[in-house]
């Protein structure tokens, strides 16, 4: 049966998996010398990474993830964690000093960049045992399909990862569930897309925020975001966020408590 997703972005029913790496990175918008990464992956990295499960070509799934036509809750499942890795990395200054090898006439002169200077240290925030539970539903049946083959073959059609393509990410495939609303609900285990006011203090429980992009369409010969979100979540394992805000719909799935987006 086909999801669909009403008015209020909930569907009726909905994909669930885990997702888990040694590593990750999502990195921050407007930042420059240091790497920053987002503690939550974005809902655009989610659509990147079913994309690549599914084998979609480049700029194709951005209308299938689209407002209105899909949902997307996502829970951590670890203590959030990060480290600063430094790196090294090699200039590209065209002006830079180079060196020449000469060729001969069956070989071409190559340029060397001097890589002995201009040398660059660059620190990589990296989250550190990144997991996330990603319950997930799209209207676009061709494109569902093909997901829940997928993942209940065990398969990929690219290698799935978090954030960059060294970080490979582990799935699993938790089933197929349906969606059961929770109109009384104040606690949910995802985190949740309202502003810091909205939430309610809790005893040694922490609040965390911060925004991230959520939908993307189709830019010239690239891409653009069009919606950002503004998140609440905790970093600890566990621990749920409690609100007071009427048009946040929580909803059940399966031993979950969600909000889609």
């Amino acid at each position: 049966m086909m999801p669909t997703v009403d008015d209020d972005g909930v569907p009726d029913s909905c994909l669930s998996l885990e997702i888990r790496a040694d590593w990750g990175h999502f990195k921050k918008y407007g930042r420059t010398a240091t790497k920053q990464t987002f503690d939550i992956i974005p809902r655009t990295t989610v659509a990147g990474l079913l994309a690549a499960i599914v084998g979609a070509p480049r700029d194709s799934y951005y209308e299938t993830f689209a407002e209105g036509q899909s949902a997307v809750a996502i829970t951590s499942l670890n203590d959030l964690r990060s480290i600063n890795i430094p790196t090294t990395g090699v200039g590209t200054d065209p002006d830079a000093a180079a060196s020449q090898r000469a060729g001969s006439r069956r070989s071409r002169s190559i340029m060397y960049q001097d890589t002995t200077q201009h040398r660059q240290i660059h620190n990589y925030e990296v989250l550190v045992d990144p997991a996330y539970r990603i319950d997930v539903a799209v209207e676009d049946e061709a494109f569902y399909t093909e997901l829940r083959e997928h993942l209940e073959a065990g398969t990929s059609t690219y290698p799935p990862s978090m954030g960059l393509s060294e970080y490979l990410a582990a799935v699993e495939y938790l089933g197929e569930h349906q969606v059961e609303r929770l109109p009384d609900a104040t606690a949910v285990d995802s985190i949740v897309p309202i502003p810091l006011a909205e939430t309610i203090p809790q005893p040694e429980v922490a609040y965390r925020i911060e925004r991230s992009p959520a939908v993307m369409e189709q830019h010239g010969g690239g891409r653009r975001t069009t919606r950002l979100d503004d998140l609440v979540y905790t970093p600890h394992e566990g621990e749920a966020v409690q609100f007071a805000a009427d048009d946040i719909h929580a909803a059940s799935v399966g031993d979950a408590t969600v909000v889609f987006r």
